[in-house]
């Protein structure tokens, strides 16, 4: 899958391109940032300077700024790599609350994978919370250690996410994975196969060669690919309550 975009250099001139506006004030120069209808003003906007005022490419590497992530791309416009920086590492198995037990189900070192990978989430994007909050606020709404019995389905990821105002989606493929960590967003992702009890953990960050960085919440970073992650989808019903075991956060949908 190949993200590339495509500049207009015509003074005055201005398109919609992914969710952002893009817009030419003068010849050469090319403005990029979002804007605020409400306050009638660009967000984090910046000037390249092209050298030229016919339509083409930018002729110079350059960078775009997305849900919390820096999406690279070459002098060519095509994109190189997507790093996501400020991803903290929670474990569900912090002795602050693994023995602590939340509604009919386990032990929260034992059943709250998914509650500690949203607050790595929440977290990343600046909203707070520990682990155990999110497992408090999950089982209220009935999607953790309730009539699921042990653990979370994937519904409380995108109840959650959604209720914070984040865009949130549910998808099980390839193809989805990769563009959703192209574009900067966090994926939450179920694996475990048709293993009875699965487990979730954050994906974050993208190379051409589809690698892809790891906050596991049984404590540890470690690198993988995303084909790995997807051979090793969960196939156990509760993952897929949401539309499917994977499920990626961002500002845009």
């Amino acid at each position: 899958m190949n993200l590339k975009k495509l500049f207009a250099f015509a003074a005055s001139a201005s398109i919609l391109f992914g969710g952002s506006i893009r817009s030419v004030a003068a010849d050469g120069y090319w403005q990029e940032g979002y804007w605020d209808d409400a306050n009638q003003r660009w967000v984090d906007g910046m000037w390249i300077e092209t050298g030229a005022s016919n339509n083409g490419w930018v002729g110079q590497p350059y960078q775009e700024y997305a849900n919390g992530g820096t999406i690279n791309y070459d002098a060519n416009g095509n994109w190189t790599s997507t790093v996501v920086g400020n991803v903290p590492l929670f474990s569900q198995h912090n002795g602050a609350w693994a023995g602590v037990t939340i509604g009919e189900g386990g032990n929260f070192g034992s059943t709250g994978c998914v509650p500690t990978s949203m607050a790595i989430i929440m977290n990343h994007f600046g909203m707070g919370g520990s682990p155990l909050d999110y497992g408090y606020m999950m089982n209220a709404s009935g999607n953790y250690n309730s009539w699921l019995g042990h653990g979370a389905d994937s519904a409380a990821l995108t109840n959650t996410g959604a209720a914070y105002g984040l865009a949130v989606n549910a998808f099980s493929d390839y193809d989805s994975m990769y563009y959703a960590l192209q574009r900067g967003k966090l994926v939450a992702a179920c694996i475990g196969g048709n293993a009875a009890y699965t487990h979730c953990v954050v994906l974050y960050g993208l190379d051409p060669y589809g690698n892809t960085n790891v906050a596991d919440p049984s404590g540890r970073y470690y690198r993988t690919n995303i084909s790995n992650i997807v051979n090793n989808i969960s196939y156990n019903p509760i993952d897929w309550t949401a539309g499917g075991p994977f499920v990626s956060f961002g500002y845009e949908w």
